[in-house]
């Protein structure tokens, strides 16, 4: 359930992202300063039907999906939950057709919502994810991290037992849907991600995600290639024996711009491929003075999700420039289901406690905050933590966080150190105000296109950029 949201605060402006975004550059808090709208530049969208169709004929590195299907008496679907924007609803009844073909009939198919660790899917949200006619014919069941009937199917190289749910597990084919974008720490998500995290076991689960993993160089947005979590995923993928995915590329406006279907691997990197090609962002030379950045739909579910877009700006965070100050972050996201997670605030509740730091102020404290919470990862590791590593890690190479995120109660948000604001324009006018704090110039300064102006950078769903 939601929390008690911050007051004043009208969350349908939140709705649309890019679109506030765009209104933000106009707006009066911006007026004569330099602003500069990064993001990246979406390819046309593609007929889902007919790409898929073609995808579906001609598959990545393994045969057409009504050949392989052929004599597999069971099969397991496994697809994402709510906040994915996977669609879903439009990838079943080709794969469902495909299956029919093959002989397979409706009572073989058992459709597993891959949740992770993360709460199950409600009805209604199962009925938006696959459309009525499917949630009603279809066996469909959300996985539990934590169920009794985990089967175990092996081990990973690093000795991590690969628990899998049992209807995935038996079944004699298994497919997954997917949708492919930049990912924090895993690189992209898709493709062998629906195997570990979606529909794996707890202890499986927090053994790839650990500290450890996330803390690796190469666990970054983009990066593949030696990055251990996404080893360790694809090698769960192929001990699960996951056979066929049909996985998507999506803009900003959630519409299909690519589509990949067959073998885990081959045709995830096909959309990687395609991403890369396309997302690609170019940071400004200059420094900025304000970053404003968020998530936008179905990530803006709550705040564990929105989290993404803090890791998404790091690489402009990371660049150093000179003498100038850290940028402040404002952070947009409507949370309208609130935190997502207790175990998130843990470490700060613990920091708090040690440090005995309740004072409002954002900056105060935050390197001895965010050091506080470090040590108590250490010692008290937990799955839904991962994004507690974010907040701590990002949070002190910002000026401040300047948060408004409706969803989730201004006690919540200065647990973490930021500042909570009433409005996407309030937060952006106490952005600047904070910028001028830090760079000695008076409040009442007016601005100018000039370097002491400081650049606005307003940076929309962060975390599908891959900064250059």
């Amino acid at each position: 359930m939601p929390e008690a949201p911050q007051d004043m605060v009208d969350e349908d402006e939140l709705a649309d992202l890019d679109e506030l975004c765009t209104r933000l550059a106009e707006s009066p808090p911006l007026a004569g300063h330099d602003v500069a709208l990064l993001a990246p530049s979406d390819p046309p969208p593609v007929d889902l039907a007919g790409a898929l169709e073609s995808a579906l004929a001609r598959p990545a590195g393994t045969s057409p999906l009504r050949e392989l299907a052929r004599n597999r008496r069971t099969v397991a679907i496994i697809t994402s939950d709510a906040t994915r924007a996977t669609p879903s609803q439009a990838l079943i009844g080709p794969v469902m057709e495909a299956l029919a073909h093959a002989g397979i009939g409706d009572d073989a198919v058992d459709v597993v919502i891959g949740v992770g660790a993360h709460r199950p899917a409600t009805g209604d949200e199962i009925r938006r994810l696959l459309g009525g006619k499917w949630a009603d014919r279809l066996r469909v069941t959300n996985h539990d991290a934590r169920a009794d009937d985990l089967v175990q199917i092996g081990h990973t190289a690093r000795g991590v037992p690969l628990l899998l749910n049992r209807r995935v597990a038996t079944a004699d084919l298994r497919i997954a849907f997917g949708q492919v974008e930049p990912h924090e720490f895993a690189g992209f998500t898709g493709g062998r991600k629906a195997i570990l995290p979606s529909v794996s076991g707890y202890e499986s689960i927090v053994r790839n995600h650990a500290l450890d993993m996330l803390t690796a160089p190469t666990a970054r947005p983009g990066v593949l290639d030696g990055n251990p979590i996404h080893e360790e995923m694809l090698a769960a993928a192929r001990l699960a024996r996951l056979d066929f995915i049909v996985n998507v590329a999506l803009d900003r406006e959630s519409r299909p711009i690519a589509v990949a279907a067959g073998e885990p691997d081959q045709a995830h990197r096909q959309l990687v491929d395609f991403l890369r090609r396309h997302f690609g962002v170019t940071a400004p030379a200059r420094a900025p003075a304000v970053i404003v950045t968020g998530v936008g739909r179905p990530l803006d579910i709550n705040l564990y999700q929105t989290i993404k877009a803090l890791v998404g700006i790091e690489p402009l965070l990371d660049r150093g420039h000179g003498t100038a100050p850290p940028p402040v972050v404002v952070l947009l996201s409507r949370c309208w289901d609130g935190a997502g997670s207790a175990e998130m605030f843990e470490p700060f509740e613990q920091a708090r406690a040690q440090l005995d730091d309740e004072a409002p102020d954002a900056v105060r404290g935050a390197d001895a905050r965010s050091q506080a919470v470090l040590e108590s990862l250490q010692s008290g590791y937990t799955i839904e933590k991962d994004e507690s590593y974010y907040i701590a890690r990002v949070t002190p190479k910002c000026r401040a966080v300047v948060a408004c995120c409706p969803g989730v109660s201004d006690e919540r948000l200065r647990l973490l150190g930021w500042e909570p604001a009433a409005g996407s324009q309030a937060a952006v006018s106490r952005a600047l105000e904070l910028s001028r704090e830090a760079t000695g110039a008076p409040a009442s300064a007016a601005p100018g296109h000039d370097e002491a102006s400081g650049l606005v950078v307003l940076c929309p769903r962060a975390q599908r950029a891959l900064f250059a």
